[in-house]
C-alpha cells in the first residue's frame, strides 16, 4: 500500500513525463521545412500596387523604313546603288495618299529628268579625270537620309521622281597615275554627296507623305592623304 508521500511523488513524475512529450513534439514540428507559399495562396488587396501592376507590353513593329538596314533593297536587286533602292519588297500601298500627293506634292512630279550617258564619264580629248565614274538616272522607292537612315520614297506608275547619281566606280581605291604624285601622299578616289529633297513615306502609326532629305552621290574625287 502507497503512502501518500510516495502517490504525490509519483504524480510529478507523470507530470515531467507528459511535459517532455509535449515539447518534444514541439520541437520536431518546429524543425519540419516550411511548405511554400504559391501565388495563389496571397491575398491582394484592391489598392495594393501588386494589383495594379501590368507587365510590359513589347511594342508592334514598325515597317522597315526609318532604320538602319544592312539590305533595305529587294533580294532580286539588280542595281547595286550605295544609297538607293529600285525594287524593294516591302514598298507600301499609296492609293490612300494620291489626293495629298496631287495637291500639296505636285511639284515634285513635274519634271523628270533626261537620260544621260551611263558610260565612264571622261573629258575632252586632252582631258582625263583621276577617277572614273557612273552617271545614272534612277526611280528609287527607298534611299538614305542626311541622318543615314532609310526611307522610303514615292515612286509608283503614277508618281515617279528621278534622280540623276553619279557614283565611283572604284570607291577608296587609288587615283589613276597614283604613281606620279610624291611618296608622302596617298591619293584616293572619294565618293562625294549633296542633299536633294524628296516626297517620301513615313510609317509612324498611318502612311503619310513629307518631305525629306536625301543623300545624292554627286561625284567621285581625288582626294590626297598624306603619310
Amino acid at each position: 500500500m502507497m503512502t501518500p508521500m510516495w502517490i504525490s511523488l509519483f504524480k510529478v513524475l507523470l507530470l515531467l513525463s507528459a511535459f517532455v512529450g509535449m515539447r518534444t513534439d514541439t520541437e520536431v514540428q518546429s524543425e519540419q521545412p516550411t511548405p511554400p507559399r504559391h501565388p495563389s495562396d496571397t491575398f491582394v488587396f484592391p489598392d495594393s500596387p501588386i494589383a495594379k501592376y501590368r507587365p510590359p507590353q513589347s511594342p508592334p513593329r514598325p515597317l522597315r523604313n526609318d532604320t538602319k538596314e544592312r539590305n533595305p533593297c529587294a533580294k532580286d536587286e539588280s542595281q547595286h546603288l550605295r544609297n538607293f533602292c529600285t525594287n524593294v519588297d516591302d514598298y507600301p500601298d499609296l492609293s490612300g495618299l494620291t489626293q495629298k500627293l496631287k495637291n500639296n506634292f505636285a511639284k515634285f512630279f513635274s519634271n523628270d529628268l533626261q537620260p544621260t550617258d551611263v558610260s565612264s564619264r571622261v573629258g575632252g580629248s586632252d582631258e582625263r579625270f583621276l577617277c572614273r565614274s557612273i552617271r545614272k538616272l534612277v526611280y528609287p522607292k527607298k534611299g538614305m537620309r542626311a541622318d543615314d537612315t532609310w526611307q522610303f520614297i514615292v515612286n509608283n506608275d503614277e508618281y515617279k521622281q528621278a534622280i540623276q547619281i553619279e557614283e565611283c566606280e572604284g570607291a577608296d581605291q587609288p587615283c589613276d597615275f597614283a604613281a606620279n604624285f610624291p611618296q608622302s601622299y596617298n591619293p584616293i578616289c572619294k565618293q562625294h554627296y549633296t542633299q536633294q529633297t524628296l516626297a517620301s513615306i513615313t510609317s509612324d502609326g498611318e502612311l503619310d507623305v513629307v518631305q525629306h532629305s536625301f543623300k545624292i552621290p554627286s561625284c567621285c574625287k581625288c582626294a590626297l592623304k598624306t603619310g
